[in-house]
């Protein structure tokens, strides 16, 4: 079942409204590399809204006209919430098992997500446009150095 409107609404507005404005003021401002996290299975067309969201920001993004555009599709984020919330907790100590055997496959920690947008940041580019699946994100992030934890 799909969420009330007025959080399907929320949710566009935050995930494609204000990214893809976010990316005119940058391109307004000078900026000509612009790096994306969208997600695994993102697709214009597709029925799930999540997935139809983040597919059409970034086809928004791209249309900005950037020098450059580098896109990163994550599997399952992995991350520490301050907020509880049991059934992503639930999952998270699945797939963090599940990762621990098949470690790019089906989740990313969002701190590997950062590094591989540094590692792109950096790195010059080969195409216009370069989306990164997840086991090119984790590839990526082990370029740049971990911070002391």
């Amino acid at each position: 079942a799909d969420p009330p409107l007025s959080l399907q609404d929320g949710f566009v507005r935050v995930d494609r409204d204000y990214v893809a404005q976010a990316a005119e003021l940058a391109r307004a401002g000078g900026c000509k590399h612009f790096i994306l996290q969208s997600s695994r299975g993102a697709n214009a067309q597709s029925r799930f809204l999540y997935l139809r969201v983040k597919g059409e920001v970034e086809n928004l993004v791209q249309a900005v006209g950037f020098d450059r555009c580098t896109i990163l599709r994550p599997a399952v984020l992995l991350c520490r919430r301050q907020e509880s919330r049991p059934m992503e907790w639930i999952a998270q100590q699945f797939l963090g098992a599940v990762a621990r055997l098949f470690p790019t496959a089906y989740s990313v920690p969002v701190e590997m997500v950062a590094r591989a947008m540094v590692a792109c940041a950096l790195q010059p580019g080969e195409r216009k446009v370069e989306v990164l699946e997840n086991g090119a994100i984790h590839e990526l992030g082990k370029e740049v150095p971990q911070q002391g934890t």
